[in-house]
């Protein structure tokens, strides 16, 4: 009776560890599935942009999201405010190699920009001296640094096209990427923007 009983225990020992075997192997590749799909873009899809706006800390030595400028002093008598400092970043999270451009633009306070629409020549300031392009690579980061460092003013030539608002400002940077079908850059639906930037005049 003992001999007939351990032969079919030891089948069944046999045949637990190769289910826990099993069930470990599904396990771990359902483990690295996972993990593949929290960590990795959907295959179909192509890919995004990032884009920052960023203030310079001198006394860290840093470059921050923090500590924006909020206001700037207007001279009436020069038609000049004091300078601006701004930096950018981008990213590239698409698949290839993109060619990206960052237009800076100020508009009037009740200016609308969302992911359909951009600063046109007549809702918003051009500041195209300072528009800079670049070609990134796949995973390719372009600054902050003094590359991508925007240093503008307001002056008389803004106030004119677009007038006083003493609810402020929005200052505008727009990510746009070029298109090769049609040999020009399109807007991207990217954005950032500072609101409510007042202006203090003084004579």
């Amino acid at each position: 009776m003992n001999s007939n009983e351990e032969e079919p225990r030891a089948k069944r020992e046999v045949y637990f560890r190769l289910v826990a075997q099993i069930v470990m192997v599904l396990t771990l590749i359902g483990i690295i599935v996972t993990t593949i799909m929290i960590f990795t873009p959907p295959l179909g899809g192509n890919g995004y942009a990032e884009l920052s706006v960023l203030t310079y800390n001198e006394t860290d030595e840093l470059y921050e999201t923090d500590n924006y400028p909020t206001s700037v002093i207007y001279n009436q008598t020069e038609g000049l405010s004091e300078n601006i400092t701004l930096f950018f970043m981008v990213k590239n999270q698409y698949r290839i190699a993109k060619f990206f451009e960052v237009r800076l633009k100020i508009g009037l306070y009740s200016l609308i920009i969302d992911e359909d629409t951009f600063g046109s020549n007549t809702s918003t300031y051009f500041y195209e001296d300072h528009w800079k392009s670049k070609v990134l690579n796949r995973e390719e980061q372009w600054g902050p640094n003094n590359q991508t460092e925007m240093t503008f003013n307001l002056n008389s030539a803004i106030l004119t096209q677009l007038g006083y608002d003493a609810n402020g400002y929005k200052i505008v940077f727009e990510l746009w990427e070029f298109d090769s079908s049609e040999n020009v850059f399109a807007f991207s639906g990217i954005f950032v923007y500072l609101t409510s930037f007042q202006l203090i005049l003084v004579s």
